[in-house]
């Protein structure tokens, strides 16, 4: 008679696969960035700058500045002490040669009829000095300019990767069932134990 009863539970198991993707991302649409700068022209201009000296022309029509007829007139006078010294040693001489007939009357009357040089001049005898500078006209062109920036977004791939599941839904087992009566130690202890008959 078997006595044991072996009963084996295999395991049992469910696998769960997600297989590996990429997932594209689109990207969004170019956006453009333009900056203009306008042109622009500079110009810079110098009208003409005339000078006009008429120094000598005042000082010909005798119309001469301060510091002008100051000097003139000191050199004048230095001038004429020189011509008086002279002609009063020229007088002094010629009265000194009386012995030679001349009297002093008459040197008088000499030095009394004597005329002065005279000149002719034209009026005003310079004319003005004339200097000029020319008109200028200094011309810059800054010419117009564009700049365009593109921002350019690229396309993004995620990997999503694989994935494996193993559920264990029933662990193995081995179950073992005893089949027979318990073994009693001493059999008195069997409650259905009874006393043989002598």
């Amino acid at each position: 008679m078997q006595l044991l009863k072996i009963e084996n539970i295999p395991i049992q198991y469910k696998i769960q696969i997600e297989r590996a993707r990429l997932e594209l991302k689109q990207a969004d649409n170019p956006q453009m960035h333009q900056s203009r700068t306008a042109a622009r022209l500079n110009l810079q201009k110098k009208d003409i700058q005339v000078r006009l000296d008429t120094t000598e022309m005042r000082n010909s029509l005798n119309l001469k500045s301060t510091a002008t007829m100051l000097a003139e007139e000191a050199s004048k006078g230095a001038q004429a002490v020189q011509k008086a010294v002279a002609d009063f040693g020229n007088f002094a001489y010629q009265a000194s040669q009386i012995q030679n007939g001349v009297t002093i009357p008459q040197l008088i009357s000499q030095k009394l009829f004597e005329q002065p040089d005279t000149i002719t001049t034209f009026l005003p005898s310079a004319g003005p000095e004339i200097s000029w500078d020319p008109a200028t006209v200094d011309t810059d062109y800054i010419a117009a300019s564009t700049q365009t920036d593109w921002e350019i977004n690229q396309n993004v791939l995620d990997y999503v990767p694989g994935k494996f599941q193993m559920i264990i839904e029933q662990y193995p087992q081995v179950k073992i069932e005893y089949l027979g009566e318990p073994n009693y130690v001493p059999p008195s202890a069997n409650p259905n134990y009874e006393e043989p008959v002598a």
